[in-house]
């Protein structure tokens, strides 16, 4: 199993429709706005590496509104 948090920019005043889109997502264990370079704080629970960078180019950076990603792994 894979544990990451995934910093997201979002275009301005889009948060709130990108955490709902992010909490249809099964991989999506907790999002949170969050204060700073970053808009919104998602943690994602994959099988594998393979499965967390599709999480994350497929459905993540795939929405509209979502326009930066930062990745950090938990080990």
């Amino acid at each position: 199993m894979v544990n990451a948090f995934i910093l997201i920019m979002s275009k301005t005043g889009t948060e709130r429709s990108v955490i709902r889109e992010l909490s249809k997502l099964e991989e999506v264990v907790d999002v949170s706005v969050v204060y700073g370079d970053y808009d919104i704080i998602a943690k994602i629970q994959a099988e594998t590496l393979e499965d967390l960078n599709s999480v994350i180019l497929d459905k993540i950076r795939a929405l509209d509104e979502v326009s930066n990603t930062s990745t950090l792994i938990a080990v």
